[in-house]
């Protein structure tokens, strides 16, 4: 009840949208139930000639920005779509198709493939179905030749059209808002993202009564398994798989949804392993964190204490934090009770920071003090306005806190390719903390770095992908199947569950990736591109009628097809790109 309770308050917060993330026309008017009529061709999931079988189909989730629908690895021979279903967040509201969507635009398979047929070319028809607006405000990130989405949902659900493993793999997908992409930190991500898996899960319902009534009518019911990719990450969270989102992904994966076949997730492990984004202090050790001059956007830090159990009245004692910004005395926060915030103030008497308490309940029923530290900009946007001091702050831990590990982490603070800003990525500093050896090899390890700094590069695990359900994915080299030194690591010091290979080698960055448009291509690295090339070789295990697998027994078959790496089993050693 607690978890569906967080879930609903949050998705009403989110449609009141204090943060601005929606277009003023994207909201839906009057939200009603969706009645499916099968005679209606445009309500219609798939053409018949592209619908998947019932005994080998699996379905591929995808929730990523500009999602390439119109491609042509998405369609099969007769350039009928493979899409059953995409929605826009962000798009014109649509009043005949998705009226039961709280925002944006549904597109599904058979009205797509008519536009395909039209004549139309693909930029036309991004324009005609809203992906492209340029009159709307924002940059649509549809707009975007090489989007972030293209790439990831093109090898997640990309084949040639005349595969017959293509129309086995339909594809269901949601694109986020730009505004949510473009905001690297994350913090308005987590309820577009439960919609968008709410969205897929009941589009793949509907899709398997869908093939009842076209391939099997009275016959046994249709459960087709069903893969959602999520190349999405965070750099700061607690990580110990409690919160909304991974609760949620979690129960949904172990308990299953009714009429479906089992539901697995996806994410990439992330790449800030190097980037000195996480550290570990004891009571009574204190931290540098050094925020860039010149930086228009804040800079967040998440302090986490250890588990503990609750006290009587709650939380328990509550944890405080000591800040001392470049040329200021150090300030302690005085939190009292949870869900307070402190001001910090220059001598002036003009806020440069704010510190939020915030306790989290786990899993397992502690609690744990959280304070999420946020310095406002170290560049105003206007003459006058107050600005946090560029250079070295100090984070702190009191000696009188409680005994044990608190972690932090600072919140990825940088631009996003095709967007504009100027943010700046803030870090930590320890003298201990070594990025190469004398030799200028990488140092890749907390224990090759040797003695104890409290810089750290283990638990660097993208914080959305903490659960005990979802499986992550790693890059490797794809001609040495090593993996590449950005790679986040598990809190075992793994590289993830899985590998995928992504960069040739260390100087060979990069893979060849398709763009939004059929026959375009560029080149990206990253984990982002890991993960759908893992959903991918899950969901062809998944339609070859697998039992029902956890993370660890897809682990094993993932050892048992590829062989045992070095780090862990890599697929894809070939990155060479279709010919076609």
């Amino acid at each position: 009840m607690a978890l569906a309770h967080a879930i609903v308050t949050a998705f009403s917060e989110f449609l009141e949208d204090p943060a601005g993330i929606l277009s003023q026309d994207a909201p839906n008017p009057r939200q009603r139930d969706l009645t499916d009529d099968p005679d209606d061709a445009r309500l219609a999931y798939l053409p018949e000639d592209a619908l998947p079988s019932p005994e080998s189909g699996c379905i591929i989730g995808v929730i990523d920005d500009a999602i390439p629908f119109v491609h042509q690895s998405l369609t099969v021979t007769g350039k009928l779509s493979r899409v059953a279903a995409v929605w826009m967040q962000d798009a014109k509201f649509r009043k005949d198709v998705g009226i039961d969507l709280p925002t944006g635009a549904e597109w599904r398979g058979v009205e797509l493939s008519g536009l395909l047929n039209s004549g139309l070319d693909d930029d036309a028809i991004y324009r005609r179905t809203g992906a492209v607006d340029m009159t709307r405000p924002g940059i649509p990130s549809g707009a975007f030749q090489h989007g972030h989405g293209a790439s990831v949902t093109t090898l997640a659900a990309g084949f040639p059209p005349d595969d017959p493993a293509a129309r086995n793999h339909p594809l269901i997908a949601v694109s986020l808002p730009p505004r949510i992409i473009a905001d690297s930190t994350g913090v308005v991500a987590t309820v577009p993202i439960l919609e968008g898996i709410l969205f897929i899960l009941n589009r793949a319902r509907r899709l398997c009564r869908f093939i009842e009534t076209r391939r099997k009518p009275n016959a046994a019911v249709v459960r087709l398994p069903v893969v959602i990719n999520i190349s999405l990450g965070l750099t700061a969270g607690p990580r110990d798989g409690s919160t909304p989102l991974e609760r949620f992904m979690d129960a949904v994966s172990e308990h299953g949804v009714p009429g479906l076949g089992p539901v697995h997730f996806v994410f990439p492990v992330g790449n800030h392993r190097q980037a000195r984004l996480r550290a570990r202090l004891r009571p009574g050790e204190t931290i540098a964190w050094r925020l860039p001059p010149d930086d228009p956007t804040i800079n967040a830090v998440e302090i986490w204490g250890p588990p503990r159990t609750p006290g009587a009245s709650g939380p328990g004692p509550v944890l405080q934090v000591t800040l001392k910004p470049p040329g200021m005395a150090p300030a302690t926060t005085a939190f009292t009770v949870p869900w307070q915030y402190s001001i910090l103030s220059d001598p002036g008497g003009k806020a440069v920071a704010r510190a939020y308490y915030q306790p989290h309940l786990t899993r397992d029923g502690q609690w744990r003090d959280g304070i999420v530290v946020i310095a406002l900009p170290t560049c105003p946007e206007r003459l006058g306005e107050p600005f946090a001091p560029p250079g070295e702050w100090k984070i702190a831990i009191p000696r009188n806190a409680p005994a044990g590990i608190y972690d932090l982490s600072a919140q990825r603070d940088e631009v996003i390719r095709g967007y504009r800003g100027g943010a700046r990525q803030s870090w930590f500093y320890d003298p201990a903390y070594r990025s190469h050896d004398p030799a200028g090899w990488p140092i890749l390890t907390d224990a090759e770095n040797g003695g104890r700094p409290k810089v750290i590069r283990t638990d660097t695990v993208n914080a959305y992908a903490t659960g005990e359900r979802p499986l992550r994915a790693g890059a490797a080299y794809g001609r040495s199947g090593r993996t590449t030194p950005y790679v986040g690591l598990l809190k075992t010091g793994l590289p993830g569950d899985c590998l995928a290979a992504v960069d040739r080698s260390p100087t060979d960055g990069g893979m060849i990736v398709r763009g939004r448009d059929s026959g375009s291509f560029g080149l990206a690295s990253g984990t982002s591109l890991a993960g759908p090339q893992l959903a991918r070789w899950l969901a062809e295990v998944l339609a070859g009628n697998a039992s029902p697998l956890d993370r660890a027994a897809i682990v094993t078959r993932a050892n048992t097809v590829f062989g045992p790496g070095q780090d862990g089993p890599v697929a894809g050693r070939d990155t060479r790109f279709p010919e076609y």
